[in-house]
């Protein structure tokens, strides 16, 4: 019993300590099929991997070839790799957010080389390596005094893999990072508001949208929250104080007087819409009748 407990214990352990290292870099050919494959350990930035240098080597012997990054049912082009410890062998690796594809074969099913326990090892010291001697990398890399962090570009591309993965949350924290360096930046500002939007935090998505310049679509969108949270006076407050006069806000707002059971108010503005748009009132009638 004591022997089977040993066993099943040391089968579980690498398991465990290897099970965040599910990264990998392959070479892959013209038709993208992958050609060489070996196991990587991220770093604690998303585009950031410790390698060893002979998927390089590969890469360069390989005609028409280019590596890739295999993690998360994703794969990432490699826009650059830097030799941090040529002794060691080993290397870091930048990928390309905006190259996302979905993963289209098995990477443990390709795989040359699966042996990380030196990237494990070195993991520290290759990170303080790339932070203190590639001063002619600072830009690309973001390292600021003595500390890595993501430049404006690299934290652009980490907030849109957060959104377009869905994963609002982190999409937010780093928006809001963007937003403090640029605090009257209208797109950043936008992205926010629609992302709270997204996660249901409708007072925080009020808070940022109402930041913007009241034009049409910021007030239907945010009109659009009272609605969802039945505040309807709200929602004809920020239209009637937003000084606008377009047909949709005026179609908006019988809506919102159908909703809240004020049918003659909606029919005044199925009247007004008449000499503004016919289609919109004759959408606004059909609903009343």
């Amino acid at each position: 019993m004591r022997h089977l407990i040993i066993i099943i214990f040391l089968l579980i352990i690498p398991g465990l300590l290897f099970a965040e290292e599910s990264a990998y870099v392959f070479v892959v050919d013209g038709n993208l099929y992958p050609l060489y494959g070996y196991k990587i350990v991220p770093t604690h930035k998303d585009n950031l991997y410790i390698t060893k240098i002979a998927p390089i080597k590969k890469w360069i012997a390989s005609v028409k070839s280019q590596l890739i990054v295999a993690r998360d049912g994703y794969v990432y082009p490699v826009k650059d790799s830097i030799i941090v410890d040529k002794a060691k062998g080993i290397a870091v690796l930048l990928v390309d957010f905006y190259g996302r594809k979905s993963l289209y074969f098995n990477p443990e099913e390709n795989l040359t080389d699966r042996d990380i326990s030196v990237l494990i090892e070195n993991k520290q010291s290759v990170i303080a390596k790339v932070n203190k001697i590639f001063s002619s990398e600072l830009k690309k890399f973001g390292i600021n005094q003595g500390r890595k962090i993501y430049s404006s570009s690299d934290y652009n591309a980490l907030a849109e893999y957060y959104e377009n993965s869905g994963q609002w949350d982190k999409a937010i924290s780093v928006y809001e990072k963007l937003l403090k360096e640029d605090p009257k930046n209208q797109k950043i500002i936008k992205k926010i508001g629609i992302l709270y939007y997204q996660i249901s935090d409708f007072k925080k998505a009020r808070e940022y949208l109402l930041m913007l310049p009241a034009n049409e679509e910021v007030i239907a969108k945010v009109a659009g929250i009272y609605i969802i949270e039945k505040n309807f006076e709200g929602a004809l407050k920020v239209i009637n104080n937003s000084g606008l006069n377009s047909p949709y806000l005026h179609y908006l707002k019988g809506i919102i007087y159908y909703l809240s059971d004020k049918k003659n108010d909606a029919y005044k503005e199925v009247s007004i819409l008449l000499n503004m748009d016919n289609r919109l009132a004759q959408n606004l009638r059909d609903l009343l009748k």
